[in-house]
């Protein structure tokens, strides 16, 4: 009895589905899992079934029409036109695949291909005995085409899905008794029996057990991160806070207030017994959320954003930048990067960017700094400024010396009236406080100091070879004495004087030197 409490199935992340197709599907123990119908939801289902990706559908795409490149006799007789303009328009993304494209994926991959429509249990289309895998595509009444699976291949999924959750909000997040939150808002049966609590030799809480059978470990404090948004408020992991002997968790405390802690679309993908469609919901929700002026990479172009162009003279595919789009959407003005020049083309001609390739647009808003806050960044870098270059630190108290002269100008010429100020009758006991009087410190004039020449030795009278040839020239000689007196104050003791010359330097100490 115990055993079929514990015992659940897997689903596909509802309790019934909706589709009676999807029903239909299930009595034969196979799931449909739902694509975006866009063009290329053919492509995407090949990816996930062959690369477990589907992300890759642009990649599969090119494969698909590489090979049908290669292999142009094969399916030459199945198109009918233009062969080369056919693998041209496929492609683009606009293209939707058909079943031409089915087969050829097919043999490309080497793998078999069972078609389902609706309520028939499907069909072969490529059975090959050298092909060792099979792959299962529902095809619907508008051409859409969904992946097909197994009940053991959705049970490895869910499992594979909740391990890669349970990693990223237990270990990473670091979510206090993250499954006891999964069991308590997806099966609240589980609780209604009462439960007890088990401890260790320590006193505290380490699991929490159910009346039927299912049991919870229960996670610390000091090896999980708090769910509130203030964690002082929050007995569990604030220690200044007690309150009682057992103290329950941040998350437990939600629960018993019936208020979610998580989404019940992140409490199914931490549930290895549900499988949730994460593409299909992603993809969704990015449709429904962004902004219709935010580009997001498809053929519903805006201005400014980077695409593909094809131009008529060559045919080929150029990169520009939308300029201009008209109201009817017939035609726009681009920016080709390759030519360097403005052109109007149609807009059909205009292809979204390879998803590797593209970029897209940030929806978040920028975080203006305050005016204060540039003031101080400014004043910081001034700062680095003087202790890292004394040039740049002499340049920049010029310009505050220079500021602060124009303010003082501008307050002469614009003298403030005085204000107006009601009379207050002084007593006797009252005394008018004054200011201290600050002595104003007057700077010394400056002084010229005057400079040292020092001049070169002259020549040794006597070289390694004898006396040496002096030709005096016709000028007065040059000659240094020593000064002879100490300097006054407030000026730098010169260490020598020129005499004799015509630019000559007195000295202050002797005002009147000896003739030569």
């Amino acid at each position: 009895m115990m055993s079929e409490v514990l015992q659940r199935s897997v689903s596909i992340g509802s309790r019934r589905a909706p589709d009676p197709v999807d029903q239909f599907l299930e009595q034969h123990l196979l799931y449909r899992k739902h694509m975006v119908m866009d063009p290329s939801c053919l492509f995407r289902v090949i990816a996930e079934q062959v690369y477990d990706n589907q992300m890759l559908h642009h990649e599969v795409r090119m494969e698909c029409v590489r090979y049908m490149f290669r292999k142009r006799r094969s399916f030459r007789r199945f198109v009918s036109g233009d062969y080369d303009e056919y693998l041209w328009q496929l492609e683009m993304a606009r293209t939707a695949g058909t079943m031409l494209e089915l087969r050829a994926l097919g043999h490309l991959y080497r793998r078999n291909i069972i078609i389902y429509k609706p309520f028939d249990l499907g069909h072969l289309v490529i059975q090959r005995k050298g092909y060792p895998e099979t792959l299962r595509i529902f095809v619907g009444n508008r051409g859409q085409f969904d992946s097909v699976l197994e009940k053991s291949e959705i049970e490895m999924a869910a499992i594979a899905q909740a391990v890669a959750f349970k990693m990223l909000y237990k270990h990473f997040f670091r979510l206090p008794d993250i499954d006891l939150a999964v069991e308590w808002m997806l099966y609240p049966q589980t609780f209604r029996w009462g439960t007890d609590l088990e401890f260790d030799p320590c006193g505290n809480v380490i699991r929490l057990l159910c009346s039927n059978g299912r049991s919870f470990t229960l996670d610390r404090p000091e090896n999980t991160s708090c769910i509130l948004a203030n964690y002082q408020d929050c007995p569990f992991h604030n220690p200044c806070i007690k309150i009682g002997r057992f103290m329950m968790s941040c998350m437990r405390r939600l629960l018993e207030r019936r208020r979610a802690p998580i989404t019940y679309m992140t409490a199914k993908s931490l549930d290895p017994y549900i499988y949730r469609n994460v593409e299909l919901n992603c993809l969704k929700d990015l449709r429904e959320a962004n902004n219709s002026d935010v580009y997001k990479g498809d053929y519903d172009f805006k201005v400014g954003a980077k695409c593909q162009v094809e131009l008529e003279a060559s045919r080929r595919l150029s990169v520009c930048h939308i300029q201009a789009i008209n109201e009817d959407k017939s035609s726009c003005l681009v920016f080709v990067e390759g030519q360097g020049k403005f052109q109007d083309v149609p807009y059909r001609n205009l292809h979204p960017m390879p998803p590797n390739e593209f970029q897209p647009w940030d929806c978040q808003p920028k975080e203006r700094i305050s005016r204060n806050r540039r003031y101080q960044l400014r004043r910081i870098t001034r700062q680095r400024q003087k202790a890292a270059n004394p040039q740049v630190q002499g340049q920049i108290n010029h310009r505050q010396n220079f500021k602060k002269a124009a303010s003082g100008l501008k307050k002469l010429s614009h003298p403030t009236p005085p204000v107006k100020c009601h009379q207050v009758e002084s007593r006797p006991d009252q005394q008018i406080a004054t200011a201290p009087v600050v002595p104003q410190l007057t700077t010394p004039p400056p002084q010229a100091i005057p400079r040292p020449v020092f001049l070169p030795a002259p020549p040794p009278l006597f070289g390694p070879l004898g006396p040496k040839l002096i030709i005096r020239p016709p000028v007065p000689i040059f000659f240094v004495t020593p000064p002879r007196a100490e300097a006054p104050t407030g000026l730098m003791a010169l260490p020598f004087v020129v005499r004799n010359s015509s630019v000559m330097i007195n000295s202050v100490n002797k005002p009147n030197p000896p003739p030569t």
